[in-house]
This record gives C-alpha cells, structure tokens and sequence, in this order.
C-alpha cells in the first residue's frame, strides 16, 4: 500500500467512526415503506428499547418529568454498552404551547463520568405529528440502525383503548341525531338522545397517542393503525395510557408482541414507575412483567384517590384457546349480551363513557354455565402472566378484575356495532357482533 492509499484508508476509518458516534442519517432515512431484512440467528445479547413520548397534549409535563426519571435510572454505561435505549419524543417547547419540538429520535447513555449523553439519531420536520407513520418511521431506524437479539416499545400518552379515533372524546359528535345512544340512570339502550358529559381532570389522567393541543382537531392512532406500525416483531409493549387494557388491542397485537402490558382503567398522568423501568428492560432477558408489577406496587402504597391502578401483562401468543372458547360463548349468549343489564357488570369507566366492562364478568352476568365459567379461567390463566387491581379506581369499585376489558353489546350503538364489526380483529375471529 502506497503513502496516499494508507491515508486516504486512514481518513475514511475516521469518516465512519464519527458517522457511527452521533449517528447522522440521510434526513429520508426510514421514510420509505419497504421489507426489512430478515434478522440471523446469532449469539448477540443486545437488547433496544424504544421509549415513546407522544406529548404534544395536556400530558406534556408528565412525560418531561418521565424522561427526567429515565435520566436518573440506570442507563447503559458507554456508547458501546451491551444494551441501546432510545426515546422519540415530541413535546411543546414552552409552556404556553407556541412553538413545538420538532419530534426527535435519540440514543440516551452515562459517559465515563456518569453524567448524561444523548446522541441524535434523526429530527423530523417540526410541523411533523407523532402519528403512525413517524413511529413506523422509528421503528425501522431502530431496527436497521441497532442490530440486537430483541427489541421492546413503551408508549407513553393518552389512550382509548380499541375506540374509533377522537370517539372517546366527543361520543356524540359521531352518532347520527344523537339517537341510539346510553342512558346513564338505567345502563341499557334507548332510543332518546343522551349528552355525554365533558370529561373532568380531578385528577389528571392519560385518557392511542395523541398529537395536537386543541380537540378535536387533534392526531389520534387508532389500534389497527398503531399496530400496522409495528415493522418487525418485538419482545414486549408496554401501553403507559388509559383503557388500553382491552382483550381487542391484546389481540390485535397478537403478530406483533410477546407480551403487552396495559390498564383496563385510565391511568394516572405520573404514568409507571420510570425510574426502575430500564432496569428491568435493558439486561439480556427483559422483564415487562416487572415493569407492571413496580406499576401496581407504586399507587397501592397511596392513599384516598391516589391509591387507583389496573395492571395486567397479556402473552399474546396464548390467546387463541380464549378466542376460540369467546367464539363458540358468544354465538350461544348472543340474545343475552345484546339485552342483559349491565349495571352489575364491572365496568372501567367514568363520565359516561360505558365502552370498556370486564370480559370475564361480562360472560359469568350473561349466565354461563359452571363447566363454562371453569373453561373460560383456564382460558385466562394461560394467557394472563399478571393481573392486579386496587379495590377502587377514581371512585368507582373494582370487585372483579380479570385483566382485560371488552365491548359489551347491549352498552353499543350502531355506530359502533358496525366500527367494531368492520375494524376490530377480535371481532372478526370471534363474532361479538354480527
């Protein structure tokens, strides 16, 4: 090798470590759909986990205050640390809500003296939202960028479970007349109209994701666009939002998670515990499990209100014994569901919005048999790795809890009869509605 080829090879060895060291992308990086390459078996032990705080809402100080945990937990020792922790954040940039952040994706890790680095791995156009298609985006930079043995997603925003986008809001903006809808005193049906009132905050909850300060004009994912975004397949997601507790989203996850672990009730706006989380999630075997467990065990330590929490961790891979028993339970029950009153049903909701009811106790209402009730708690047990309720949530009583919601018929509308029939999966597998 002559003296300027050993140059020239010297300065491209240069180029490439300061490419890798800050992770500079081309700015179109990932904003194309395309097939990811197919990951080899190997002997890696790296572990990603993509923390996503989707706040450009009411939220904003809450998921500033998570990431500030997630800075003082433990974070991986050094750039070149066995485990990768990334955060894709978009969040107003002052409090009055002016101006916003640009959503940003980047790598966080302790330099040698233990204070904080965080590496830029891409920033999108600041008038981008933080919606299906930026998290797709994510995704695929995570998975390219940082090859590992298995990667994970926690979600931190508001939720509304396997609800129409901005339905959960303003129910009576999507129903025709206002006719067909809830009546409050009585829990069933009728066809008088019903004004459902504006939700409170007392106190402050995380009520998937959702981009924008003023509803409704606001960006909201819905289920199937949320797990459409998901690229590849991914060891856990962990929802850190309301009522996204639903047996609807743990099915239509199914393809995309190991484990999901989410509330059937909202969740209080401090969200999980961000300051034990990586440390369950950034070693070579992750526990998402663990995660919801430091959830529960951080509000049942409270008192009066504060003291509200539903927790479960769902093994989607095990679910299809509960769909197949709900499949041929439904089509029995069917006349019941559509009639039953719902009042003694367990319900987790507030201000009306009567859209998510205990999936077990909704069966055991409806008049299952024994052999039926025994069938479906094995069903359960397979699938549910982790469930845990406070006796109350909000005010409300939690006498059963089974660790996952469902829609209950008789509670719909034909708005959301025909949503459910044409959009959900689960209904689609087992026939809730036909």
């Amino acid at each position: 090798m002559n003296k300027f080829s050993g140059i020239l090879l010297s300065l491209l060895l240069i180029l490439v470590s300061c490419q890798d060291r800050r992770f500079q992308l081309d700015a179109d990086a990932g904003s194309e759909s395309h097939q990811l390459p197919a990951r080899t078996e190997s002997e890696e032990v790296r572990q990603v986990m993509l923390m996503v705080s989707a706040g450009y809402n009411d939220l904003n100080r809450y998921l500033k205050a998570d990431q500030k945990e997630i800075a003082a937990s433990t974070l991986p020792q050094g750039y070149r640390s066995a485990h990768v922790l990334l955060v894709l954040s978009r969040l107003p940039e002052d409090a009055a809500y002016v101006t916003t952040q640009a959503p940003v994706l980047y790598r966080m890790y302790a330099d040698l003296q233990g204070g904080v680095v965080r590496d830029t791995v891409k920033v999108w156009d600041r008038e981008q939202p933080l919606d299906a298609q930026l998290l797709k985006e994510a995704l695929e930079l995570t998975y390219l960028r940082f090859p590992a043995k298995g990667y994970g997603l926690v979600f931190s925003s508001h939720g509304s479970g396997w609800l129409p986008s901005g339905y959960f809001y303003d129910p009576s903006r999507f129903e025709p007349g206002s006719t067909d809808i809830w009546s409050s005193p009585r829990l069933s049906r009728k066809s008088e109209g019903f004004v459902f009132p504006p939700l409170g905050h007392d106190p402050e909850v995380k009520s998937v994701g959702e981009d924008g300060m003023v509803q409704p004009n606001t960006i909201q994912m819905e289920i199937k666009d949320f797990a459409d975004a998901i690229p590849f397949h991914l060891q856990y997601v962990l929802l850190d939002a309301c009522l996204m507790g639903c047996v609807e989203v743990a099915w239509e996850l199914r393809d995309k998670a190991d484990i999901v672990g989410f509330s059937p009730a909202e969740i209080l706006a401090n969200g999980f515990n961000y300051t034990t989380l990586t440390g369950h999630l950034l070693q070579s075997t992750p526990d998402p499990v663990a995660v919801c467990q430091d959830y529960f065990d951080q509000y049942d330590k409270m008192s009066g209100r504060d003291r509200s929490a539903t927790i479960s961790a769902i093994d989607t891979r095990k679910m299809d014994a509960l769909a197949q028993l709900c499949k041929q339970l439904f089509q029995k029950y069917r006349n019941v569901l559509q009639t039953m009153n719902a009042a003694p049903v367990q319900g987790y909701f507030r201000y009306e919005r009567h859209f998510f009811y205990d999936l077990q106790d909704i069966l055991v209402k409806a008049g299952i048999t024994q052999e039926e009730k025994e069938q479906l708690q094995q069903a359960l047990d397979a699938c549910v790795l982790y469930k845990a309720a406070t006796p109350s949530f909000l005010g409300y009583q939690i006498h059963d809890y089974c660790g996952m919601s469902m829609y209950l018929p008789v509670m719909g509308s034909a708005f959301l009869d025909n949503y459910y029939k044409s959009s959900i999966a689960w209904n689609q597998v087992t026939e809730l509605i036909k």
